[in-house]
């Protein structure tokens, strides 16, 4: 076995020295015992160089998911007259009727003196009308959903019809919709009519009744005379698209009060632009171009 020289070092007061490289013992070549040792990991040769930068558990960790931008950022201001749909990803309602999950306080009212179109019979002094038939709604939305709560006050509930047609002659919700914003004379196959009727019958039409859309949800919640109303409706009936905040969707109401129990005697439709053509119908069961306009927002 080889034995390695040990190099002495003497010390001494006022004493000069230096430390030579000392021969390797059995080294015929005289090496320094530095001169044949594994090679510098910087330089190469020997064993193999370590590059730091390529060490995957060296590397700055790519974001989790959750650091990522928040989903419901960046909206831009709200249109003149959109009405504001809040970004609920991550936190849905739950569709059960009770509208505890609701930023009640930040619903918008819709009453005879709000709405674009109050027709049939109204008291002339303004004074019962709000309590005969009247309503707070709010809108939000999530990566599935379009969500419409709304909150309803009537002095008296009748539901006497049963017919699918006949369903806004009863004391009755209609939600219209544009998933597309097309703002057409006409309807398409993203454009839907719903009417939810008090006593929780339902119907769907475009134009002419039709199959009640897929995956849509919805929940009643009743304490007679008033009532409310939730409804998740899912993009994929509204055009799919990219869901992100910005987008526009066309959107009514409307309110249908019956007190005689037999036909309503009045109702209300929140908006109702000016719309020419389709043989004279410029109501919303008509057309989507007299809707008003939802538009996606933040939190």
């Amino acid at each position: 076995m080889q034995r390695s020289a040990v190099a002495l070092l003497v010390l001494c007061a006022g004493c000069k020295f230096s430390v030579d490289a000392l021969k390797n013992l059995g080294d015929t070549t005289g090496g320094d015992l530095a001169v044949g040792a594994p090679a510098d990991l910087a330089t190469g040769g020997g064993a193999a160089d370590v590059d730091l930068a390529t060490l995957a558990d060296l590397a700055a960790p790519a974001a989790p998911p959750d650091l990522l931008a928040d989903p419901c950022a960046g909206a831009p201001s709200l249109g003149n007259g959109n009405v504001a749909a809040q970004c609920v990803i991550g936190t849905p309602p739950t569709i059960d009727g009770n509208l505890a999950d609701w930023p009640t306080a930040s619903f918008l009212s819709m009453t005879k003196a709000t709405a674009a179109q109050a027709n049939g019979t109204w008291d002339v002094t303004g004074i019962p009308n709000d309590t005969n038939a009247s309503a707070r709604y709010f809108v939000r939305w999530d990566l599935s959903y379009l969500y419409v709560a709304v909150s309803i006050t009537d002095d008296v509930q009748n539901t006497p019809n049963s017919t699918g047609s006949q369903l806004s002659e009863n004391d009755a919700l209609e939600i219209f919709v544009d998933g597309k914003h097309d703002q057409a004379n006409t309807y398409d196959s993203n454009d839907w009519q719903l009417v939810y009727s008090a006593d929780t019958q339902k119907v769907a039409a475009q134009l002419t009744i039709t199959q009640w859309p897929a995956g849509t949800h919805e929940a009643w919640s009743r304490t007679s005379p008033a009532w409310t109303l939730e409804a998740a409706i899912p993009w994929s009936i509204l055009g799919g698209g990219t869901i992100s905040p910005g987008k526009l969707v066309g959107f009514d109401l409307k309110l249908d009060d019956n007190d005689s129990g037999t036909m309503r005697e009045r109702d209300l439709i929140l908006y109702y632009g000016t719309a020419n053509g389709n043989g004279g119908c410029t109501a919303p069961n008509c057309r989507t171009d007299v809707y008003g306009t939802v538009q996606l927002q933040g939190r």
